[in-house]
C-alpha cells in the first residue's frame, strides 16, 4: 500500500485517509461508488453525488509549528507527554438525498502538503464528474507495488496526471 495525497492506495482498494481497521471508520472508493464504514455509513454512487469534500487534512505546518510538534512526539516517548494518534478527517459527501459527514484517519506520518490537498479534491472531484474512476489508481497500485509511498513532489505530480485525466 502507499499514500498518494489524500488517497491510501493498495492494489486491489482506494481509501480516503487510513484504511479502516477492526473498529476504525474508513471510506473506499469504487469504481460504482463510495463506501463508508464507521459512524455514518452507507453506500452512495457516484451519480448520486454532487460532490465529496475532506475536511481537516493536517496540513504541513511551518517550521516553528513543526518544532512543537516533534517536541511533543519526543516528550511522548520519554513518558512527559502523549503522542497523539493519527489526526481524524472528516469526509463530507454531497448527495441527492442530504449532507453525510464521515469521520476516517489520515495516513500521512506528519501532514499532506497543501498541493497534494488541493489535487486531491481535484482528484475527488473527477470522480464526481466521472471522467476518472477508482480503478485508475488502484491499477497504479499494482504496477507500483505495496508499500512504496512516493515523495511528496511525486505524489503532487501523480495526483496532477489523475487530475487531469
Amino acid at each position: 500500500m502507499a499514500m498518494v495525497g489524500l488517497f491510501w492506495v493498495s492494489e486491489d482498494a482506494v481509501h480516503v485517509g487510513a484504511p479502516p481497521g477492526e473498529s476504525a471508520p474508513g471510506v473506499r472508493l469504487a469504481a460504482a461508488g463510495l463506501d463508508a464504514v464507521g459512524p455514518g455509513s452507507g453506500t452512495w454512487k457516484w451519480a448520486e453525488l454532487s460532490s465529496v469534500t475532506v475536511v481537516g487534512a493536517p496540513v504541513r505546518a511551518t517550521p516553528g509549528r513543526q518544532l512543537s510538534m516533534t517536541l511533543d512526539v519526543v516528550l511522548g516517548a520519554m513518558g512527559l507527554g502523549r503522542p497523539e494518534g493519527p489526526a481524524e478527517m472528516t469526509v463530507r459527501v454531497q448527495a441527492s438525498d442530504g449532507v453525510a459527514e464521515l469521520l476516517v484517519y489520515s495516513a500521512a506520518a506528519g501532514a499532506y502538503t497543501p498541493r497534494e490537498i488541493e489535487l486531491s479534491h481535484q482528484v475527488l472531484d473527477r470522480f464526481v464528474a466521472g471522467p476518472l474512476s477508482p480503478a485508475v489508481l488502484s491499477a497504479w497500485g499494482r504496477a507500483h507495488g505495496a508499500g512504496k509511498t512516493p515523495r511528496p513532489a511525486e505524489r503532487e505530480t501523480l495526483l496532477q496526471q489523475w487530475a487531469q485525466s
